[in-house]
């Protein structure tokens, strides 16, 4: 299921911090799992796979029946499934926990510490490391990508962090980065039972409502996990992400304020920009765009770095109860340049200046089997974005979600994130309707169509357009061991035609379907294949392509007690163009992700292994690589490589203490 999130989150939004996050979330969750016999409503939507149906049904359970003594238990209650109940184990305890308090002493003592350093490399040599250093458009760094991550936490309630980081091509110790990594983060965070609920310093996201003022956190797109597209109030939350852009970095406070939380926070931090005009003394004073990539490995990048001071401040107050919400967010942004957005006639509306300011309301509150949520939100400059849904439960085996959305074409918001099509949430309408049934047993289907048009020019349609989705999923669980769904997908989407006047649009239909298997033989052995067709169509071009993989893993007891966990993957693809690119998830290193996209005509090889020396070392390795038959040249400009190979090699050392 949730392998499954990671491949849906990565086809549509292709943005690496939100799998990342992700990644970092359920990484939190397994080491500070859910006393779900103690917990709150707010604890239990940390799991946020969980319906509110299937959290109250929890919650119910151990209010009327006591405390749950087995993970079996779970499987029978109301709305659950066996599959569902097993992705819970990881992330949930079933005993008491102990109210040990916040004490010198026994922070020292049972504090965890964590670890991180690892490398990775591509193999071969690329265009921007092959040209000498007289030429000034070059990688000033090695093809090396290298980070450093430790943390510290201690029971849910104190964390501490430092992250470092440099990109393949980024100078390390020398040329502009005399001080070492490229990009560094620190973070503390500090739970409280009294009235001062949550503290954050140095770095954090900060998320609220449904995403139309502020959500700086993962964006979970639309998936097979329909139902949950409506979102629970995050609050605070410290920051790990080695991406360097949806963040604070300042500080922020939650109060308890009974019956009300209240939240404030203050953020400043040097951003990435496209420089337009400076003054006399260097100065910048305009901008056409904030670039969110991260690198700076050319003169060109390095001129964007760090180039603009972005400051944000804002305060939300909340009511939550297990049977409702209701909160209020305001956030002020400004910065010390102004942006003037490049004179397309699709940035018509879009945001000019050095300032705004956006104000929303959001609710939820259930009546029955029915849970309806939403937000309400406004510009400073009296443009509007709304979202309204309905969760509803059906009988125990069949959900349904249905959301209405319009964000206006001169709604400006920064750090957005509400359900949507765009990349940004203003010039779009849409009607989404997903559901999800469970009629017991072996199988579980799934599905969504969202209707959508955007009212106003967009990149690469010089017209209002229109555009529709669909999605059908079916999982077939037959044992404990085996797994299996299949995934059939449609979209449409009016563009530009290839040849046309301005104003010409005309429909792109992508459809897909895919089949992904896995089965444990043994324990610590098992197999599994995907298999995936893609159809891209526009106009008189038609794409296709097909992706077929072959999985295998099996873990080794070496000396009798360390294991070693052996993953090989052998894969085939062929498709007509980058069009019709398949995605599929593979396995990495902690706190990494890979889905990669397939296009062309190749093969592709990985191995992974990973070795537990104790309780305290895991030593991660990766190999890939992917030859391709039918080039002679891979990338273009300064990531070309001469031949049909693309290879890379990681290593990844986790010391936990």
């Amino acid at each position: 299921m949730l392998r499954a999130l990671l491949t849906d989150i990565a086809a549509q939004s292709e943005e690496e911090s939100d799998l990342e996050q992700m990644l970092e979330l359920l990484e939190d969750l397994a080491q500070n799992p859910v006393y779900v016999n103690q917990a709150s409503f707010e604890d239990m939507a940390r799991i946020f796979w969980l319906t509110e149906f299937q959290i109250k049904s929890l919650s119910d359970h151990v209010k009327t029946r006591g405390p749950i003594l087995s993970h079996y238990e779970i499987a029978s209650l109301y709305g659950f499934t066996p599959e569902l109940a097993r992705t819970l184990v990881p992330f949930i305890s079933l005993e008491k926990k102990e109210d040990a308090g916040i004490k010198p002493k026994r922070v020292v003592r049972y504090g965890k510490s964590k670890l991180i350093t690892g490398m990775q490399t591509v193999l071969q040599e690329q265009e921007g490391y092959r040209r000498p250093d007289s030429v000034a458009n070059r990688y000033e760094g090695s093809p090396v990508k290298a980070y450093l991550r430790y943390s510290f936490g201690y029971a849910d309630q104190i964390y501490f962090g430092v992250t470092a980081e440099k990109d393949a091509g980024e100078a390390f110790f020398r040329g502009s980065n005399p001080r070492g990594f490229d990009f560094y983060s620190a973070h503390f965070q500090l739970k409280t039972k009294g009235r001062l609920k949550t503290l954050t310093l140095g770095d954090f996201r900060a998320d609220f409502g449904q995403g139309l003022v502020l959500w700086s956190g993962m964006n979970y797109g639309k998936s097979a996990m329909m139902l949950n597209a409506m979102r629970y109030n995050e609050g605070l939350r410290k920051y790990a992400s080695a991406d360097e852009n949806r963040f604070m970095r300042g500080i922020g406070a939650t109060f308890r304020a009974k019956p009300a939380d209240i939240t404030v926070f203050y953020s400043r931090k040097a951003i990435d920009a496209s420089v337009s005009a400076r003054d006399e003394t260097g100065k910048v004073l305009t901008v056409s765009s904030f670039p969110t990539d991260g690198y700076h490995r050319t003169p060109n990048e390095r001129a964007k770095k760090d180039a603009v001071t972005e400051q944000i401040s804002g305060a939300n107050i909340s009511v939550t109860r297990t049977d409702w919400h209701v909160g209020a967010t305001a956030v002020y942004y400004e910065y010390d340049a102004t942006l003037v957005p490049n004179p397309y006639i699709y940035n018509h509306f879009a945001f000019t200046g050095k300032s705004n300011a956006d104000y929303g309301i959001d609710f939820r509150f259930r009546l029955g089997n029915a849970v309806f949520y939403g937000e309400q939100a406004l510009g400073r400059n009296g443009a509007s974005g709304m979202l309204y849904g309905v969760q509803m439960l059906i009988d125990e085996h069949f959900g349904a979600n249905i959301l209405y959305r319009r964000y206006a074409k001169d709604y400006h918001v920064s750090y957005g994130m509400a359900l949507g099509e765009n990349s940004r949430n203003n010039n779009e309408e849409g009607f989404y309707l997903g559901w999800n049934w469970n009629p017991g047993g072996q199988w579980r289907f799934s599905s969504y169509c969202d209707i959508f048009r955007f009212p106003w020019l967009r990149y690469r349609a010089d017209a209002p357009t229109f555009g529709r989705e669909a999605m059908l999923q079916a999982d077939y669980t037959p044992s404990r061991n085996t797994k299996m769904y299949v995934l059939a997908r449609f979209k449409e989407k009016e563009e530009n035609m290839s040849e046309s006047v301005v104003g010409d649009v005309t429909d792109v239909r992508t459809t897909s379907a895919k089949m992904v298997f896995s089965h444990q033989i043994v324990e610590g052995c098992g197999i599994g294949n995907h298999l995936e067709v893609k159809n891209y169509r526009k106009e008189d071009i038609s794409s296709n392509g097909y992706f077929i993989a072959q999985d295998a893993y099996v873990t080794i007891n070496t000396f009798k007690r360390y294991p070693l966990r052996i993953t090989l993957r052998y894969a085939i693809f062929d498709t007509d163009s980058y069009d019709s690119r398949i995605y599929s998830f593979e396995n990495d290193m902690l706190y990494a992700f890979a889905v990669p996209a397939f296009y062309d005509r190749g093969t592709r090889l990985y191995l992974l292994m990973k070795y537990s020396l104790g309780k305290h070392f895991d030593l991660r390795f990766k190999y890939a690589t992917t030859q391709y038959i039918d080039r002679d040249v891979i990338g273009s400009g300064l990531n070309e490589i001469r031949g049909n190979c693309y290879s890379e090699a990681k290593v990844q050392l986790v010391c936990k203490f």
